[in-house]
């Protein structure tokens, strides 16, 4: 039996929310069963391939949980004898497509993709993953290709499609591919106008891209779309912060405080527009009231300890607020840098701010003055080999990250 497609893929693009009320124990504690469960699964299926050197079912679901794993040396083989058995299955072509990428296989990356081209024409799902897998790989042709046959299947699609497109301009955006997620993310809302989320990436996008009349565009049609959404207005106003404009920052923000004056977004925005005013004691009172109503909203006690940070009695305050915003969302690379900086210049903790500062320069190669002040710190702390490390770690990364982003 023909093994169905969305299985065969494990095409994951909604993304899950930890519970703010689970604990530590409890996470760790369930990765540990998930990773048994996932070596348990493996050990099952290598037993199931002893029995059955040709058990279709085993050799791709084995090879996609080693893909899962990142080992694609050891998938790719799977892959390859499932495709001897069954040739004209998309979805193992899509993964040995993933193999390929995974190893830097231009030619065998090639193969793939024109098989997939070939055995699955219409398929979107099939055709976003695989493009998905090949943004930031390296390989333009191929990418481009494989974009472009995405692309080209937009005029096809119902509502439903524009998820695929939010995914696939998602995907693009963070392979540092701003052109290709701009025309992603158009699609998006071209085919779905009613969903507010496609306007506000496009936009942010832009923004960020310093298209700042564009990116403005992009919200007035929102707003006009959604005029009595108040997270419409807080993110024109965001979009507005971002472009240097506080002053119509300010305007988006008072229209959503006419609509809604409690709204913890509003207020966020309202103490983000007075930090960069540098009305530092409004900004603070706007924040800790805007704490109060959505306590688990990261953002907020990031900004928070911003505004605290800012004055000479305010270290302590800060430091609660930025590391309640670490536990709410850990990833967030700046965080960990604030902390790391007022450890070093405030407390003279060097020890505490190496930690927070490694943490920085691990999610973002590009905070040079992380990088910089780790240095300084490691220096302080007499770790002499260390600091004499850090800017060659800096420079391999910063290589290895140019290496990857695609040609304008």
């Amino acid at each position: 039996m023909k093994l169905p497609l969305a299985l065969a893929l494990a095409v994951s693009w909604l993304f899950s929310v930890d519970s703010y009320c689970q604990s530590r124990l409890q996470t760790v504690h369930s990765a540990r069963k998930e990773q048994a469960a996932h070596e348990a699964a493996k050990q099952g299926l290598l037993r199931a391939l002893e029995q059955d050197s040709n058990n279709k079912k085993a050799l791709f679901e084995l090879g996609r949980l080693m893909v899962e794993d990142g080992d694609f040396a050891s998938a790719a083989p799977l892959f390859q004898e499932y495709v001897v058995i069954s040739p004209v299955e998309p979805g193992a072509w899509a993964y040995l497509l993933r193999c390929a990428v995974g190893q830097h296989d231009a030619a065998e990356v090639a193969e793939a993709q024109r098989q997939i081209e070939q055995l699955a024409p219409a398929n979107l799902a099939l055709h976003v993953q695989a493009a998905c897998w090949l943004a930031g790989s390296g390989i333009p042709e191929v990418t481009g290709r494989e974009f472009e046959l995405a692309m080209s299947l937009a005029p096809k699609q119902t509502r439903s499609g524009a998820l695929w497109y939010s995914r696939l301009g998602q995907c693009y955006e963070g392979a540092q591919d701003p052109n290709r997620a701009a025309r992603a993310f158009q699609a998006a809302i071209d085919l779905d106008p009613d969903t507010e989320a496609h306007y506000f990436r496009l936009a942010h996008l832009l923004a960020r891209e310093g298209k700042v009349g564009p990116a403005s565009e992009i919200m007035g049609s929102a707003v006009a779309h959604f005029p009595r959404s108040v997270r419409t207005r807080v993110e024109a106003g965001n979009i507005e912060l971002e472009a240097g404009n506080p002053e119509r920052a300010l305007e988006k923000q008072q229209q959503a405080a006419s609509l809604n004056p409690k709204s913890p977004g509003v207020l966020l925005l309202l103490g983000r527009i007075q930090l960069i005013q540098r009305r530092y004691p409004e900004a603070i009172a706007t924040l800790e009231q805007a704490a109060k109503l959505a306590p688990a909203d990261a953002g907020i006690h990031f900004y928070a300890g911003q505004a605290w940070m800012k004055t000479e009695q305010g270290t302590e305050r800060a430091i609660e607020h930025f590391k309640r915003s670490l536990k709410l969302d850990p990833n967030r690379a700046s965080t960990y840098y604030w902390l790391g900086s007022l450890y070093f210049h405030r407390d003279h903790d060097y020890r505490v701010a190496v930690q927070y500062l490694e943490q920085a320069v691990a999610r973002a190669a590009e905070l040079e003055g992380a990088h910089q002040m780790l240095i300084h710190a490691y220096k302080r702390l007499g770790a002499g080999a260390n600091a004499a490390a850090a800017p060659r770690r800096y420079e391999e990364m910063v290589h290895q990250r140019a290496k990857v982003e695609p040609p304008e």
